[in-house]
């Protein structure tokens, strides 16, 4: 059987590991710009199903001018562990400019809007 000290002990190691996870969390690094042209390129080109668009033939010499932002998350959790989203907006040569949302950590395309839906 565990003594007092011992489930002190554990108790803890448990909530120094929390704390480490959320540090993590709150500050995890999101992708760099190079990335983040090279996801929504790639989202345009090859979109996920669930977007309901066609592909669009992109390739980096007709973009002419790339715009980023980043905003917060909506929900609660979202907020408390301050998990992004980031948009990319590309001025193309032929006259689109399609803005594509995604997850700013992994690239994961979450919705384009613009001139090509």
């Amino acid at each position: 059987m565990l003594k007092a000290t011992n489930l002190k002990k554990a108790f803890y190691l448990l909530l120094v590991l929390l704390i480490i996870c959320f540090a993590y969390a709150y500050q995890k690094p999101i992708m760099t710009t190079l990335e983040a042209t090279n996801n929504a390129v790639l989202c345009l080109n090859n979109p996920p199903k669930e977007l309901g668009i066609k592909a669009d033939d992109i390739t980096f010499d007709d973009i002419t001018q790339v715009m980023f932002s980043i905003y917060a998350k909506s929900g609660f959790l979202n907020r408390i562990t301050n998990q992004r989203e980031l948009s990319v907006t590309l001025k193309t040569s032929n006259g689109k400019q399609p803005t594509i949302r995604m997850d700013a950590y992994n690239g994961k395309c979450l919705g384009v809007t613009g001139p090509l839906n």
